[in-house]
């Protein structure tokens, strides 16, 4: 497919790259010759220097030929004008970034003036992301399939955990719970991994369930944590406006701190039932003094990574709180995890994996089955991936799973029938109108039946 990329910043340039790995034409616009020469020396793409919003740069850029417009620059305003123009030229498909929360909630009025396929909003992801997380403040990452009827929950196995030393059919045998423990990271090595798997301390590992099975498995473990009431945000910005929002209507206590303040000034007026402080964030004695001790999570959502790594180190070695820490640059998020931060969000990675799960729905020419969603888990190395069975599969549907020849390094976590969650065993079969939850290691589906052999 043919992509025509518009923003060669954060979010372009990550999406471009994706899309470039999975054997897409991607052309990107942008009106910085910097960016551009950046990402002509580091990908395999095609650039053109100009202002995406005009017709001529448009075509240009190869528009008449092109699948999808996707406008990612950092301004709202540029990038719906972007999509209308788009328009007239005849792309069919757009997808537009808005941040602006105004923008955002009357974007359904004018979806279709703009021909706009789906919009992303990098920010209220990562927020809602973030909630998650706190909301289930035993994972590390939590992401959600199924309309929230299935979670898969990331951690890390500690030393005095009773699973270490246990094989998987031990544990399943022992706690006689549905789950399925359905990824490994073991220092750099990644397992799919079978029955015979045996656990060990310091494991990272992502387990899918029903969320009462969840609770149920890390409250059988010990690793069950006290329920979060107060939450401190360093970092009024928009992902600060959207977590604090989410948070203030679960009935948590939200403090937000910035430095900035017209920005304090403005949030007082946007969240009501907030705290807003006005101080500098990376000022210990400030976190103190507001009562870091006392909180039982810590978001640290200010605009330098370093200075997130350097307030959740701070928090995580003085206090008992759950901490969170957004990272953009990957090679930071890295770095961040050695040093014992466990729970790191990125913005750009989020919604990459929306624009993907997207993309491989429209390579899927079939009415089998469609992509619902798409996440990348255990630091991007495994993606799992949610299907919706349409109709009958042949060689597929209605054969029992310990039959079926699968791919290696592939799982099956999870079958979600009318509103029951299955955590399939090789008797369970895959019906039409099923939900279906794949883990996969090495291989790129974008239909379900890519997964036999």
């Amino acid at each position: 497919m043919k992509f025509v990329v518009i923003g060669a910043g954060k979010i372009g340039e990550t999406l471009s790259a994706q899309l470039v790995s999975e054997g897409h034409s991607v052309t990107v616009i942008d009106n910085n010759p910097a960016a551009i020469q950046k990402m002509l020396n580091s990908q395999d793409l095609m650039c053109v220097e100009g202002n995406g919003a005009t017709a001529d740069t448009q075509i240009e850029a190869g528009i008449k030929k092109a699948d999808v417009l996707i406008a990612t620059t950092a301004h709202d305003e540029l990038n719906m004008l972007c999509c209308i123009v788009a328009k007239k030229l005849g792309i069919e498909r757009s997808i537009c970034r808005v941040r602006n929360p105004e923008y955002y909630n009357q974007i359904d009025l004018i979806k279709s003036d703009l021909g706009l396929a789906m919009t992303i909003n990098p920010e209220l992801t990562a927020a809602s992301e973030i909630a998650r997380v706190l909301v289930f403040p035993a994972a590390a990452k939590v992401e959600v399939f199924g309309k929230g009827k299935v979670e898969v929950v990331e951690n890390r196995l500690p030393e005095d955990s009773p699973l270490v030393g246990l094989s998987l059919a031990e544990i399943y045998k022992k706690l006689k719970l549905q789950f399925l423990i359905c990824a490994v990271q073991r220092d750099q090595d990644i397992f799919i991994p079978s029955g015979d798997f045996v656990m060990q301390a310091g494991d990272k590992f992502n387990v899918a369930a029903s969320h009462s099975d969840l609770e149920r498995f890390f409250k059988q473990n010990g690793a069950l944590k006290i329920k979060i009431k107060n939450v401190m945000i360093v970092g009024g910005g928009k992902i600060g406006f959207y977590l604090a929002r989410q948070l203030c209507e679960l009935g948590m206590r939200v403090k937000v701190i910035d430095k900035d303040y017209n920005r304090c000034t403005k949030l007082c007026d946007l969240l009501p039932k907030a705290v807003i402080i006005n101080g500098d964030g990376t000022d210990q004695e400030l976190l103190v003094d507001e009562g870091i001790n006392e909180v039982d999570a810590f978001v640290a959502l200010s605009s330098l990574d370093e200075e997130n790594i350097i307030m959740s180190l701070f928090a995580k070695n003085n206090t008992k709180a759950k901490v969170v820490t957004k990272i953009n640059r990957e090679s930071y998020s890295y770095m961040a995890s050695m040093l014992g931060l466990e729970t790191i969000i990125s913005p750009k990675q989020l919604n990459n994996g929306i624009i993907l799960s997207y993309v491989r729905s429209m390579e899927n020419a079939s009415s089998e089955s469609r992509i619902e969603s798409l996440y990348n888990i255990i630091g991007n190395r495994v993606e799992a991936i949610e299907f919706n069975v349409n109709e009958k599969i042949p060689g597929l549907t209605g054969t029992p799973l310990r039959e079926l020849q699968l791919k290696k390094d592939m799982l099956i976590c999870a079958i979600i029938r009318k509103r029951q969650v299955l955590i399939p065993n090789g008797n369970d079969r895959i019906d039409p109108g099923d939900t279906v939850i794949v883990v996969t290691k090495e291989h790129r589906f974008s239909e379900l039946k890519d997964i036999l052999e």
